[in-house]
């Protein structure tokens, strides 16, 4: 009855740490997801002043390609921006033509990379001696929001980097226990009941995040090395207590 017990609580206790491990994992991949979909739509873009040559746009437009910030450039010219408008916004494009023909002014549209997004301000301080430009326009509350899910993401990896290494340690202790004492019966059954735990506990965490596959745009399923590394971590933990509690 005593053992019977034991194995229950390693069990619980075993799942609660996979669920714990498993929520962590969803909540990193997901904040990896939210930030490559909203840096993958984040653009800087220039406006020039007034017309501006042929030439003189393909060298502005070298020397931009030509800075490690830029991941990707595109030039707009004036029709082809007043044709987007009008997709847009046809009346808009109507009442603004009795006054002039095409009053919007040629842009480069500039993805930065993913290494320049916090520094962005003092990028575009050095892109401004590039040319004469009339305007720059991004969406501040989005590069918070790369930020921000960038940073939740590196104190998840944080975590489970501190949990997978307490995970080693404890490996490596119990190996060195086993090494002086034969395996008994006791030791296998709670081997068993923590890797069941782990079992149950990423499936708890699976059915909590389940509604999520509703946005694909989000949604991340975590790798099957992750999922094994957490139920080999729970046997490794129901492992430990069977040892120690031989070796006091």
């Amino acid at each position: 009855m005593r053992t019977r017990a034991r194995v229950l609580w390693v069990f619980a206790f075993a799942a609660s740490v996979a669920l714990a491990g498993q929520t962590l994992i969803l909540i990193e991949r997901q904040c990896r997801s939210l930030e490559s979909a909203l840096r993958s739509d984040f653009r800087v873009v220039l406006f020039l002043r007034g017309e501006v040559s042929e030439p003189r746009v393909k060298v502005i437009e070298e020397k931009l390609r030509a800075q490690p910030e830029v991941a990707a450039i595109r030039y707009i010219c004036a029709d082809e921006a007043l044709a987007a408008l009008r997709r847009e916004d046809p009346d808009l494009v109507d009442a603004v033509a009795l006054v002039t023909d095409n009053p919007l002014p040629g842009a480069f549209e500039v993805r930065p990379s993913a290494e320049a997004l916090p520094r962005l301000s003092a990028w575009i301080d050095s892109a401004s001696g590039l040319a004469d430009w009339s305007d720059v326009r991004w969406k501040p509350a989005q590069l918070q929001a790369i930020l921000r899910a960038r940073l939740y993401g590196h104190w998840m990896r944080l975590a489970l980097s501190t949990l997978l290494c307490a995970a080693a340690a404890l490996v490596l202790w119990s190996l060195a226990v086993c090494l002086r004492a034969p395996a008994r019966r006791a030791e296998r059954q709670l081997t068993a009941a923590g890797a069941l735990g782990g079992c149950a506990g990423l499936a708890v965490a699976v059915l909590e995040a389940w509604p999520l596959r509703r946005d694909e745009l989000l949604w991340s399923w975590p790798s099957f090395w992750a999922q094994a590394a957490v139920v080999a971590a729970c046997a490794a933990l129901g492992w430990s207590m069977s040892l120690w509690r031989c070796e006091h």
